[in-house]
C-alpha cells in the first residue's frame, strides 16, 4: 500500500499511541458506568475524573469547568445554549460567516428565533474598523480563535471584553495556550480528534459560576452518559502533548513556511488566502490561478497526498470554499481555487518536497492539456 503524505491535520490528527493505549487499559481494567454507585462504576468514574484533570491541566482550567461530550460540534451546541442564556432577549449576538458550519447554524437559528444578530465582515479573516466597534458593543460573540480554513487568529477575549463569549477553540487547542479564555465570561469547545484522540469526544469549558448554577438546578452539563472511554484517551493525549506543545508549534510553523515557499516556486502568482500577519502558522490556504481547487485535491489524492479544499463536513457538497468566498467577496477566483494545507510537527522535509514536486507535475499537465 502506498504511503500517504498527510497534510490535512485541520480535519483530523492521527490517533496518538498513548491515547489508544490508555483506552485499551481502561477498557480492560476500569470498565463500568461512571454514574453507578457500585465498585465498577467507581473505578470508571475515577478514570473519567483523572482524564478531566489531565484535560483541565492542558487548557489551564479548573477540573469542574470541564465537561466531556460526544464531539466538538456537541460541545459548541451546549456552550451556545448556556451562553445565550446569559444575555437578555434584546442582546445582540455577533458572529461571522467565516465560522464553522456548526456555529453558523446555531447563530442563524437564534436569528430566526428573534435574537438580533450582527455579522462581521472579517476581510481576509481579520476585523475591520466596523467589526471592532461591533465587537465592543456585543452582548454575545460566537467566533473561532483560529479559523478552520484560513488559519487566521483572533484574540476574542481582547476584541470583545464586555461580551459573553463562545469561542470555537478546536483549531487553536493543539498549538497554543487557552489561558486567556479561562474567565467568567467565556465558554469554549475543543474536539478530541483535532488533538490526536479518537473521534467521538469533545470538551466544553464553562465558567465556574455557570457550573455551580447548573448544579443548583439539578442539571448536569455533561449529561447522563459521558463518553468516558474516549475521554480517557483524550486525557492521555493532553498529558503527553502539553509539555511538547510550544515546540510542536515551532516545528509546524517551520514546516508550513517551507511548504509556502515551495508552492510559490511552483507558481509565482500563487494567492495566499488569509491575512499574512494574522495567521497562526499551521494552516496554509492557497489558490493557484486558473486551477479548480477541488480538482487539485482529487488529483493529489490519487498520488497519495492528502489536502482539502474546505471543512471535511462540507467537502462533498461544496465545490468551492465558502470561507474564502466570504473573506474575499470581490475575488471569486480565490474561492474557486482554494486549497487548504494543514501541517503538524510530524510533517517531514521529504513530505513537503514530495508534495511540492507532485503539485508541480499535476499543474504542468493540467495547464498543458487545458483548451
Amino acid at each position: 500500500m502506498r504511503n500517504l503524505i498527510y497534510l490535512d491535520y485541520a480535519s483530523l490528527f492521527p490517533p496518538v499511541r498513548e491515547g489508544l493505549d490508555a483506552m485499551r487499559m481502561a477498557a480492560e481494567s476500569s470498565w463500568g458506568q461512571p454514574l453507578s454507585l457500585h465498585a465498577a462504576g467507581a473505578r470508571a468514574r475515577y478514570a473519567l475524573d483523572h482524564a478531566r484533570q489531565e484535560v483541565s491541566t492542558y487548557v489551564g482550567a479548573m477540573p469542574h469547568e470541564i465537561a466531556f461530550v460526544g464531539s466538538g460540534r456537541e460541545a459548541l451546541a451546549r456552550a451556545f445554549d448556556l451562553a445565550i442564556g446569559q444575555i437578555g432577549d434584546g442582546g445582540t449576538i455577533v458572529s461571522s460567516h467565516l465560522e464553522h458550519p456548526s456555529v453558523l447554524a446555531m447563530v442563524e437559528e437564534a436569528s430566526r428565533a428573534g435574537h438580533p444578530v450582527h455579522w462581521l465582515a472579517l476581510p481576509g479573516g481579520v476585523p475591520n474598523g466596523d467589526d471592532v466597534l461591533a465587537l465592543e458593543k456585543a452582548s454575545l460573540v460566537a467566533l473561532s480563535m483560529c479559523n478552520h480554513e484560513l488559519g487566521t487568529f483572533l484574540d476574542v477575549a481582547a476584541l470583545a471584553p464586555n461580551a459573553v463569549r463562545l469561542v470555537d477553540a478546536v483549531q487553536s487547542a493543539p498549538w497554543i495556550s487557552l489561558d486567556s479564555l479561562n474567565d467568567d465570561k467565556t465558554f469554549y469547545a475543543l474536539s478530541g480528534s483535532k488533538l490526536g484522540a479518537p473521534m467521538s469526544v469533545g470538551v466544553l469549558r464553562v465558567p465556574t459560576k455557570i457550573y455551580y448554577a447548573e448544579r443548583e438546578r439539578g442539571s448536569s452539563i455533561e449529561g447522563d452518559s459521558p463518553p468516558w472511554l474516549t475521554a480517557v484517551g483524550l486525557g492521555a493525549v493532553c498529558a503527553v502533548r502539553g509539555p511538547r506543545r510550544a515546540d510542536a508549534l515551532r516545528r509546524a510553523r517551520e514546516a508550513c513556511d517551507r511548504l509556502r515557499a515551495g508552492l510559490l516556486e511552483v507558481d509565482a502568482n500563487l494567492l495566499v488566502n488569509g491575512d499574512e500577519k494574522a495567521r497562526l502558522g499551521t494552516i496554509l490556504n492557497v489558490s493557484f490561478p486558473g486551477v479548480f481547487g477541488k480538482s487539485l485535491v482529487s488529483a493529489l489524492s490519487l498520488e497519495g497526498i492528502c489536502i482539502s479544499h474546505t471543512a471535511a463536513c462540507q467537502s462533498r457538497r461544496s465545490d468551492v470554499s465558502p470561507v474564502v468566498r466570504v473573506a474575499y467577496p470581490d475575488v471569486p477566483e480565490r474561492a474557486q481555487g482554494a486549497t487548504r494545507w494543514s501541517v503538524s510537527e510530524d510533517v517531514t522535509e521529504d513530505d513537503i518536497a514530495c508534495a511540492i514536486r507532485t503539485t508541480r507535475e499535476i499543474l504542468r499537465t493540467e495547464r498543458r492539456d487545458a483548451p
